[in-house]
């Protein structure tokens, strides 16, 4: 095998394949990546047998072959190398060298038949969505999936496709986020049951998908298996079997309060109040004034007090309550519109944030006891 290309193609392919090699595998083929030559291009993939990742990229020269190198050590060399083409080479003892102008390394790979096969998902069940908007759907919900692996079930995000809705839910108990959104045409598929997406699936799937209006992503997805292509590049991932907790039970209806905030003023009070709340489990208490104003203000018996007041349209009843100022943030931070409604309940019942004149979108968070 014996491959030669321009370095940045094939650091840019090894940075993003290396993203599914395995950290905890106690199989030594899963630290490597695979490399794959044809007569004009190469595939490069990496699996942890969770996630795998494919990407192709074109060569200058080519001969026939595959191989295994160990991931890390191809990033590294590829880091330190010059901006000038860079030759593979591999021989039948798996013992491959590495050139570019006047270096040269040479390693021990592991032979691509004890690679395990990624297979490409071949379904019935085929979307094409454009890559922004899959992007923003991604970006508004996956923050609020779960990290508990005990969990399995909300370590994932649940895609919903209903007619010409596509919608993406995430939860881990404490909050929610749902985004939907409207697609031009009806979605022809016969998917049944939950499609229940890792999170760390839809994260490195986020950073693959450009903001480019033209660009699209195909889905391909089977009964615990699904696949996203873009352009070069295949995202292959297993699906979590189970069923996801039904998550219109959480959001509220109705409300007795609701408060309208500026979004930018709102997040950067609670940003500055965060640095006390932190030492007191994160906790803020929203306060509303009689002079239009709420106070966001935390305590710690270690650190201090902060306060912070903003201008605020009240509806309803005087508001007094408690949340998690991470949780606030996460959602703050990713709002694009200038204002948010701020729904409220009693004050053990869940809160939502909807940003004003979007309806796509709701975010749900329990509130924390004041005392």
């Amino acid at each position: 095998m014996k491959l030669s290309c321009l370095k940045k193609q094939l650091q840019e392919t090894v940075h993003t394949v290396s993203r599914a090699v395995s950290s905890r595998s106690t199989l030594p083929i899963l630290n490597n990546i695979l490399i794959e030559v044809s007569e004009e291009h190469a595939w490069l993939s990496a699996t942890d047998l969770e996630v795998g990742i494919r990407q192709r990229i074109p060569l200058e020269t080519a001969e026939e072959g595959g191989t295994t190198i160990p991931a890390r050590f191809l990033g590294e060399v590829l880091n330190s190398l010059p901006e000038a083409p860079v030759t593979i080479e591999s021989d039948e003892r798996e013992l491959i060298t590495i050139t570019c102008e006047k270096s040269f390394y040479e390693i021990h790979g592991l032979p691509a038949d004890e690679f395990p096969i990624i297979p490409e998902v071949t379904s019935e069940n085929t979307l094409t969505l454009k890559q922004p908007l899959l992007r923003e759907l991604i970006r508004q919900t996956v923050f609020a999936a779960s990290t508990d692996e005990t969990r399995a079930i909300l370590t994932g995000a649940l895609l919903i496709l209903e007619g010409q809705t596509i919608s993406l839910v995430a939860t881990d108990t404490h909050r929610l986020a749902l985004r939907s959104s409207t697609l031009e045409e009806p979605m022809q598929l016969t998917v049944s049951g939950d499609i229940i997406i890792p999170a760390r699936t839809l994260n490195e799937l986020y950073r693959l998908l450009q903001a480019d209006e033209e660009a699209e992503v195909r889905l391909d997805i089977a009964e615990n298996q699904i696949q996203f292509t873009l352009d070069d590049t295949i995202l292959l991932s297993r699906l979590i079997e189970g069923q996801f907790p039904n998550y219109k039970k959480v959001i509220p209806t109705e409300y007795e309060r609701c408060l309208v905030l500026d979004t930018d003023l709102f997040h950067n009070a609670v940003r500055r109040c965060a640095i006390v709340a932190r030492e007191n489990a994160y906790k803020v208490i929203l306060r509303t004034t009689p002079e239009g104003e709420l106070t966001i203000t935390a305590d710690s018996h270690k650190v201090g007090r902060a306060e912070e007041s903003i201008p605020v349209e009240l509806e309803g009843e005087p508001v007094e309550i408690a949340f998690n100022a991470q949780y606030l943030l996460d959602v703050l931070g990713i709002i694009d519109s200038e204002t948010v409604r701020f729904e409220l309940g009693g004050p053990l019942n869940p809160g939502a944030i909807r940003p004003v004149g979007e309806v796509d979108y709701v975010y749900v968070l329990m509130p924390m006891q004041i005392i």
